[in-house]
């Protein structure tokens, strides 16, 4: 070992000595006994005329020896020239290792270790898992302390800390990939988590460098402004939270630096933040605003210790009695900004005041010659549509407003402002975040989450995973319990039993719904557990259908039963009625806006992504309104009139039509079974221009319904009774029809061309009347059971024949 490891280094030596030294209680006492020492000295000598207060006196300049030195033990930076592997090795753990030592050894050491233990948890692999899975030979160490200095030197470290040690003993473990898949991980993500540690360290850091704060002189040179003080909020004095967050994130330092500049050139230096909701517009305002303070030398210095003070329109709006007095108290505020001469305004929602409407004014001629004189620094956030609208209403405003694009946060960036705004929400609810519930909330967030952009949604998101945390461990599961809670939709593979039961017997608990019609029920049932089981094409939706045959079969209860059974509900049903879309302008009407139009497609999906969408009789559409479906079927994906886009991901489509059910009579009729013509008849449609060829390839299965022999009826007069008496169950009534009545029934409502369609009102005309008029003459009620003979159906239908 020694030829890698120097355990009498001087290095080495140090880190063990600040071990038991370096602690700030430690300094702090010998500090303290240091000047009690010196003040104690001299007062035995003039007091108690003893010569051994100069002794205790003396004692002052060891203990503060000491205290210096226990100091600069806590800071033992890696040597200049790296030789063995003690020059490199963080002090925390290289003050804790033994002279020789095994990867095992290492392991137990680690755990109890807070870099150690920060890969652990964040991993959730928990504090038992390394050391039993680690190698007991000295053979291997060196592999391990080899693989923790090819780490330090990807991630670009100063020194290997315990984090990067554990995840090199993580990485050489055999067999680990298997491991690690069970808690939903691989080595890049453990590497990825030293990442993480080595993001908060350089934060800390950065935070703790002295700031140039300009002293008492800074907050007299502030101009006076009531004001601004009235109606603002100064940002520059907030305890912001974040001032951590951002640390290290490149991009949004370069549009930090990129606002800096243009606010110092003077002149026109006004400056509009144009991006989405939750693009992190005021974050960087309120970032800068520190920075400004702070005296950041990295920011012009004719803007250090200018103060920004945020305005709120709406306040504003509403404090004025009248149009006049808020122009006047627009001025004021912006005279009172100028006067001070370190006063930037910050206005959010900034389209407030450039547009008249409910809750907002037009004070674009009050602002705009301020704006040309530029003597007003200012800055405005808003979202790209507000500014293109004010850009075209005010042409001469706009030229003097720089705008700044803020897109929405990459992968990347998201993740790491994540990694750092974890640690708040940790304090605040006392949890611990995985590395698996940040990345689990980049994707789903990105997927489901369409009221903002990144990284607000992701925040939003991971925010409320909080709720969910499992023993005070926000998992990936964690989040997509929120998710789920939060928009109705189900995320996760199927992890009950209950779920698991549900979806290997989804054919049995459809057919207590519906009755035969078999290959469809089973195509519908292996997409849904396609989907649950995490094995489907994630870009397209759950399954896409087109259901042909006569009307009556069974074609639009499969979709309601898919919606009851599985989605949990009928009211997860989203039902178009095509025939009703036969014009080119009905395409609009399928993409209304939500606000104009709830019961438009993509309002109605919005709002519970995770249904059936039945398109019925898809054949009577117009050729504009397929069009617009086909994107639906083939990418899941659906633009509403505001160009917003709207995710059919989770749904399952169901298209029908009763296109060509003649056709499908006669082949029935011939004893043909419907695999022996279903692609015969498919190429009749193709060819008879029923449907384009195109438009039949989007669906994962075309599936053709057969009509309903009499003696299926029979079942489904069984299914409606069942019906009947559900609905009776609450006056605890209940009816039973004899079989010969049941045939009576069958035989009055049997219909070829109709289906099942006929037994419904046939039902309802016989056995609900018979029940109906027993319970209002008083021969039946609670606690009856209502017996209904072929001779009581047969007389109600005739009287009413």
């Amino acid at each position: 070992m020694s030829d890698f490891f120097d355990f009498d280094s001087t290095r080495a030596r140090r880190a063990r000595a600040a071990r038991h030294f370096a602690h700030k209680d430690t300094i702090l006492v010998l500090w303290i006994c240091g000047w009690v020492a010196l003040l104690a000295g001299p007062l035995f000598v003039w007091v108690m005329a003893t010569p051994a207060g100069w002794l205790v006196m003396g004692l002052a300049g060891p203990l503060w020896m000491m205290a210096a030195w226990a100091q600069d033990l806590m800071h033992i930076p890696p040597s200049a020239e790296v030789r063995k592997i003690d020059d490199v090795v963080d002090a925390e753990v290289l003050g804790s290792l033994p002279r020789e030592h095994t990867p095992q050894a290492l392991a137990s050491l680690l755990t109890a270790l807070p870099s150690g233990k920060f890969i652990l948890n964040r991993m959730g692999l928990g504090s038992n898992f390394l050391a039993p899975m680690s190698s007991s030979s000295p053979a291997d160490t060196e592999k391990v302390w080899d693989e923790a200095e090819r780490i330090r030197r990807e991630l670009g470290a100063p020194v290997i800390t315990g984090a990067t040690l554990t995840a090199a003993l993580i990485r050489m473990m055999p067999d680990v990939q298997g491991y690690l898949a069970q808690v939903h991980i691989d080595t890049d993500d453990i590497t990825a988590g030293v990442a993480w540690y080595k993001h908060l360290n350089d934060s800390i850091d950065l935070r703790m460098k002295p700031r140039h704060d300009g002293g008492i002189g800074r907050d007299w040179s502030f101009g006076y402004t009531p004001l601004l003080t009235r109606f603002g909020l100064n940002m520059s004095q907030q305890s912001i939270y974040s001032t951590l967050l951002h640390a290290g994130v490149a991009e949004r330092d370069a549009f930090i630096d990129q606002i800096s500049h243009l606010l110092a050139q003077g002149g026109r230096s006004n400056i509009a933040l144009v991006g989405g909701l939750g693009a992190g517009k005021t974050s960087l305002v309120e970032i800068l605003a520190k920075r400004l303070m702070d005296g950041d030398p990295a920011l012009p210095r004719s803007l250090h210790y200018n103060q920004i003070i945020a305005l709120d329109p709406s306040t504003i709006i509403a404090s004025a009695k009248g149009r006049g007095d808020l122009e006047q108290l627009v001025q004021q505020l912006c005279y009172e900004a100028i006067k001070a001469k370190n006063t930037i305004l910050f206005l959010d929602d900034a389209q407030l005041f450039f547009e008249d409407g409910n809750g907002s004014v037009n004070l674009s001629n009050v602002l705009l010659p301020m704006l040309e004189g530029g003597a007003v620094k200012l800055v405005m956030a808003m979202d790209e549509q507000r500014w293109l609208r004010i850009a075209q209403q005010t042409p001469a405003l706009a030229q003097y407003i720089n705008r700044i694009m803020v897109p929405p946060a990459s992968e990347k960036e998201t993740m790491l402002l994540m990694q750092d705004q974890v640690l708040v929400y940790e304090y605040h609810a006392n949890v611990t975040y995985t590395y698996q519930a940040l990345e689990t909330t980049w994707r789903l967030s990105s997927r489901y989450l369409g009221d903002q952009v990144m990284p607000g949604r992701a925040l939003k998101l991971l925010e409320s995973a909080a709720d969910f945390a499992e023993s005070g461990l926000v998992t990936h599961r964690s989040v997509e319990r929120a998710i789920e809670s939060t928009q109705g939709i189900k995320v996760g593979t199927a992890n009950t039993t209950t779920e698991r039961e549900t979806l290997m017997n989804l054919e049995q608990l459809i057919h207590e719904r519906m009755i035969n019609q078999t290959r469809a029920v089973q195509v519908v049932s292996d997409a849904l557990r396609r989907a649950r089981a995490g094995v489907r094409n994630v870009e397209r939706p759950v399954g896409t259908f087109l259901f042909l045959g006569p009307t009556g079969v069974g074609k639009t209860e499969l979709a309601k039963s898919v919606a009851a059974v599985f989605f949990g509900g009928e009211d997860h049903l989203v039902r178009l009625d095509l025939n009703e879309y036969v014009s080119a302008d009905d395409v609009n009407r399928l993409i209304a806006d939500g606000a104009t139009d709830e019961h438009s497609l993509t309002a109605q999906i919005a709002r519970n992504p995770f249904s059936v969408v039945l398109l019925d009789e898809i054949e009577k559409a117009h050729p504009n309104v397929l069009n617009t479906l086909l994107q639906v079927l083939d990418e899941g994906i659906l633009r509403d009139i505001n160009n917003r886009q709207v995710s059919f991901r989770d749904a399952v489509i169901i298209a029908t039509s009763n296109a060509g059910a003649d056709r499908i009579r006669e082949h029935i009729e011939k004893g043909e079974k419907l695999e022996q013509f279903e692609q015969q008849f498919t190429d009749e449609l193709i060819n008879s221009n029923a449907f384009r060829p195109e438009f039949l390839n989007r669906f994962d299965e075309i599936v053709l319904f057969r009509p309903l022999t009499p003696d299926e009826l029979m079942q489904v007069i069984d299914i409606i009774l069942k019906g009947v008496n559900k609905n009776l169950a609450a006056q605890k009534v209940s009816v039973q029809v004899d079989e010969d009545a049941k045939h009576v029934l069958v035989d009055a409502g049997y219909d070829p061309r109709l289906g099942a369609r006929p037994m419904r009102r046939v039902v309802q005309r016989a056995v609900e009347n018979i029940v109906a008029n027993q319970m209002l003459s008083g021969q039946a009620g609670p606690g009856s059971v209502i017996h209904v003979s072929a001779a009581d159906v047969q007389q109600m239908l005739k009287r009413q024949s």
